[in-house]
Formats: structure tokens, sequence, C-alpha cells
């Protein structure tokens, strides 16, 4: 059974809530750790960011990868340890903004482990090369030789993973604090935006109830807008039909009613419904096909469906971009806050 809004909401503010626990206790351990530990002070704010800074190499710079023996080299391994467990713990949490946030949007367990993996491996590398002009040519030389290929189906898992090397590359050089602070400032971006869905174009405006007038005519406070197939269509009859199915909707429960009325314009039914139906089972908490009804260019299925935080945008998006050629035309107008015509 799907969970309704209200155990959805409850479920986002814990998870919103243990986030913010999560870099006070953070917080908390970091200074503890500093205080009392010259290893983690270095990794922290290391010599590289001050020269002449006394560190537990001495003062200056840390010492070249194989140039140490002794007990330096095992100071050096202890500091890599530190510094890629830092940005192990520094990324924890901005995976949990990932998957709380794209509960609806087409999560990619993937993109979790890479922002795991990436900045503890991109630590390492850089703790090998930032000593060494000779050994950082000679890695580019062998990364330009292997030629990584991957695919993001969104652009904002790319910049998940821009975010993860950066996390890297501010523990390589031992400055923990500001792959913390670009964490914290990144997380607090992106829970702003997804909270206050801003940028969504879908999402209703304006203040006040709706009119039966502005859904029927899909005005710009619905999130919605008449695409050719729909404006050829008889006025009259698609106007009736659309208004018995909202008046139903607005019979029910205020939890259990659709909120997004979607037209999909397709020339065949069979293929369009498949796609369509599979989508909605995806990203919405309920839905169901109202009917399907001729239209210019082939037929016109009808849902009614309730969508949740930013899938009114994603099912949009998908419909038109990614079916293949069995949807020619999609429109979705928002039900919230409508009030039946008097």
């Amino acid at each position: 059974m799907r969970p309704t809004a209200a155990e959805r909401r409850e479920v986002r503010g814990k998870g919103v809530l243990r986030v913010a626990v999560y870099y006070v206790v953070l917080a908390a351990v970091g200074v503890v750790l500093v205080r009392f530990f010259p290893w983690v002070r270095e990794a922290v704010a290391g010599s590289s960011l001050g020269a002449g800074s006394d560190t537990v190499f001495g003062p200056g710079a840390a010492p070249a990868v194989g140039a140490a023996a002794g007990d330096s080299g095992w100071e050096l391994a202890v500091l890599a340890i530190i510094s890629m467990l830092g940005a192990l713990s520094v990324m924890v949490p901005v995976t949990w903004v990932y998957m709380l946030t794209r509960d609806d949007r087409g999560y990619d367990e993937s993109v979790v482990h890479s922002m795991l993996i990436l900045p503890v491996a991109v630590t390492g590398i850089v703790m090998i090369v930032k000593s060494s002009v000779a050994l950082a040519f000679s890695l580019a030389g062998i990364v330009a030789a292997v030629r990584f290929r991957t695919s993001l189906d969104d652009t904002k898992d790319a910049v998940y993973i821009f975010l993860a090397i950066g996390v890297g590359l501010a523990s390589g050089v031992q400055a923990l604090g500001i792959a913390i602070a670009l964490s914290l400032v990144f997380n607090a971006v992106v829970l702003t935006l997804w909270g206050t869905r801003f940028g969504n174009v879908h999402a209703v405006t304006g203040s006040g109830a709706l009119g039966m007038g502005d859904v029927l005519a899909a005005s710009p406070r619905t999130g919605g807008a008449m695409p050719p197939a729909a404006a050829a269509m008889p006025d009259a009859e698609l106007t009736g039909r659309l208004e018995r199915h909202i008046l139903e909707e607005r019979a029910k429960d205020k939890e259990k009613r659709a909120n997004s009325l979607i037209l999909v314009h397709a020339r065949a039914a069979e293929s369009a419904q498949a796609f369509v139906d599979t989508l909605l089972d995806q990203h919405a908490v309920r839905w169901k096909l109202a009917e399907i009804g001729p239209g210019v260019r082939g037929v016109t299925l009808v849902y009614l469906a309730r969508l949740e935080g930013t899938a009114q945008g994603t099912v949009v998006d998908r419909l038109r971009n990614g079916a293949n050629g069995a949807v020619d035309e999609v429109e979705l107008r928002s039900l919230k806050g409508i009030k039946p015509r008097e």
C-alpha cells in the first residue's frame, strides 16, 4: 500500500532533521578531535593552507610521497587515512539529501555509491601527486588513456558527482574544513530548492482558490498549456467531459483527491497507455485512467493523479522527452486549490 501524503511529509521531515543532527554531531566530534589529535588538525587545516605553520611533519609543507622514511612514512599513511575517512564522513549527509530529494525523480543507486567512493579515491590520488609535477602529468596521461565513459539521466546527478570530486580535492590537500563547508552549503541549497519547488513551472502559482474555468482553459495558474492537438478538439465536448471528472474528484476526501489532470494525446491508445501507466506507478501516490476518447491525432487519454513534490514536473518531462514516440502531446493541469463552479 502506498504511503499517504501525511506519511510522506513525516518521512521527509525526519530526513531533514537527520541531516541537521548529523552536521551538529560532526562539528562537535571534529572540534574535540582537532583539539587533542594533531593529525586530525593537519587534515582539517593542514600546512598547505598556510606556509610555515607547525604540523605533525614540522614547519612547512607535508613531505612528498615516497620521500619520507621511518616515522614520516607511517605518519603520512595515518594522515591519508584520516583525510579519506573525513571525505567519506562529509559525503554521508549529501547521499541522504540525494535519496530524500530524488524520491520522486528517478533515484539511481549507482550515483549514491559513486558519491561515497569517488571522494575517497580522489583524496588518495591528490595526496600522491600534489608534491610531484611529474606524477601529476603521469596521472593526466593515464586518465586520458583509460577514457572513462558514463551517462547520467539527470544533470543534477552530474552536480552531485562534481561535488564529490570537490570534496575529494579538498580532503587531499588537507582542507577538510573547506570540504565540510562545501557539503553544508550544498545541502542547504538543495533542500531549499526542493522544499520551495523553486523553478518548477508546473507548480501552482498565484493566490486564492482556482475556478473551474481556470483548469478547463489551462490557464498559467494551473501549470498547464493547451497543445495544438487539444486546441483542435471540440471545445464543448472536451470541456464537459473534463468538468465531470473534476467534480467527481471534489466529492472525495481531501487526502484522496487527485491534484493533477493529465491529458495525453497519441496515435495509438495501447502503447501510450502502457507507457503512462508504468510512469504513474513510479511517481504518483495514486492515479486512475478516467477515459480514452477521440482526438485529432488519434486518441486522448485523460488521467487523474495525485502527484507530490517534484513529481508533476518529472511526469511531464518524461512524457514529452522519453516516451519514444508513444505520446504526441501532453498537458498537465494542476487541480490544487480548485473550487467547483458555482
